[in-house]
């Protein structure tokens, strides 16, 4: 078994973004919860985000070959279902009573937690990125 002193930085990063995704993923699975999975989409971050987690925490222990692919692409996705969400999210927010207000942005569904969602994949990706862009 490694000793943690000998881990990287990157090694580090993985692993905060697993956990971060598990954390994430419990918000995301009340609040979708209480607004009962009225659309199909819905569902898509609630998938995703264990996958999410999961891919974080292992790539902290071990990558290479298949998985790094693997990596890229679940991240890839990732960021881009985060920004579908906040399209969403903000769609939601316009159809309340009275649209744009201050009270329908504190009450509609977050517009900052799908971008949050977005930021922690892109996070992966530009590590991942700036690690092995070397070779």
């Amino acid at each position: 078994m490694e000793r943690w002193d000998a881990w990287t930085p990157e090694r580090f990063f993985y692993l905060f973004i697993g956990l971060a995704y598990m954390m994430v993923w419990v918000q995301v699975l009340l609040l979708h919860w209480r607004g009962a999975f009225r659309f199909r989409v819905m569902w898509a971050p609630v998938l995703e985000a264990p996958a999410l987690s999961l891919m974080g925490i292992v790539f902290a222990f071990v990558h290479g070959g298949a998985l790094n692919a693997l990596f890229v692409i679940l991240f890839a996705l990732g960021a881009l279902s985060g920004l579908a969400g906040t399209y969403y999210h903000l769609k939601g927010i316009r159809h309340y009573v009275g649209g744009w207000t201050l009270r329908n942005f504190m009450a509609g569904p977050p517009p900052m937690l799908p971008l949050t969602f977005s930021a922690l994949s892109m996070g992966a990706l530009v590590v991942y990125c700036a690690w092995h862009a070397g070779g």
